[in-house]
């Protein structure tokens, strides 16, 4: 898949690149900025590499704008509001019939996450069904649970609603809970995790680490959830993440994406929790 994420680029950019000549007394032509948004889970993460990006080629520009998520994105892109859209998934046929195509850059486990300070360190499948039921009330030092839900078509709650029926279940009775705790977007939830005392949610490991978040992941059902374990499926809440872009796409971010390939981007993205598709 990384082969075929630099084939495209390289395509793209030579179909697109007009050869440009001009006297060398000149200064470089700033190329054209490359708009991105998308998935919070990738905000973090993809902020780094636009900040690389820009310091070893000058005359780019790359500005990520904060998260719209991985619909918005796909629609953005598609009104050419944004150059790249970072999405969650794949596209659908209807998308992809729009003119739209979407490359796999990355995967990263799907976490449970908790404040760095609360001593729990695993979570079972029974444990979080329970906990979302009402029927797991504290943590063992005695400090009240409190969870922080997403809203139901999210991509979080899809994946963790695969662990099983009761979970799906649980999932369902908290959403019709009153007074749940509720958050609309991945940076919203990231920030209650962090400030609600005895909070539990659903984020990505590339979140907490590219952005620096006071939180812990936990382990479940005793498996870490390292890219180790995400890569040989025994960890099984994996995100992955694509660039959605128009076709053809423009030589600036067809730049952009070559450098995300490159082995500078590379350990870029592997320094943030990220393994390679």
């Amino acid at each position: 898949m990384l082969t075929f994420l630099r084939n495209a680029c390289r395509a793209g950019i030579l179909a697109l690149a007009v050869p440009l000549a001009a006297p060398a007394d000149l200064h470089p032509v700033m190329a054209a900025e490359v708009r991105i948004a998308g998935t919070g889970n990738a905000i973090g993460t993809m902020q780094r590499l636009a900040d690389a990006y820009t310091t070893a080629n000058p005359a780019a520009r790359a500005t990520v704008l904060k998260s719209i998520g991985t619909s918005g994105a796909i629609k953005a892109v598609s009104r050419n509001a944004i150059a790249i859209g970072l999405s969650s998934r794949p596209l659908t046929t209807e998308e992809e019939s729009g003119g739209l195509a979407a490359i796999e850059y990355a995967r990263c486990p799907t976490v449970f996450a908790v404040q760095d300070r609360n001593p729990a360190t695993d979570l079972t499948t029974d444990q979080f069904a329970r906990i979302l039921r009402g029927q797991l009330t504290t943590w063992p030092d005695g400090t009240p649970i409190r969870p922080v839900l997403r809203q139901p078509g999210d991509d979080n709650t899809r994946q963790v609603r695969q662990l099983s029926p009761a979970v799906a279940d649980a999932i369902d009775r908290a959403d019709r809970r009153p007074g749940a705790i509720v958050a609309s977007t991945d940076q919203e939830a990231a920030d209650k995790l962090e400030n609600i005392p005895g909070s539990i949610g659903v984020t990505t490991a590339a979140l907490i680490r590219s952005e620096n978040r006071r939180l812990r992941e936990l382990t479940l059902n005793g498996v870490e959830p390292s890219v180790e374990h995400a890569r040989s499926g025994r960890y099984p809440l994996v995100k992955r993440f694509f660039f959605v872009v128009r076709k053809p796409y423009s030589a600036d971010v067809g730049a952009f994406m070559q450098f995300v390939a490159s082995p500078d981007g590379q350990r870029i993205l592997l320094q943030a929790g990220h393994y390679l598709p």
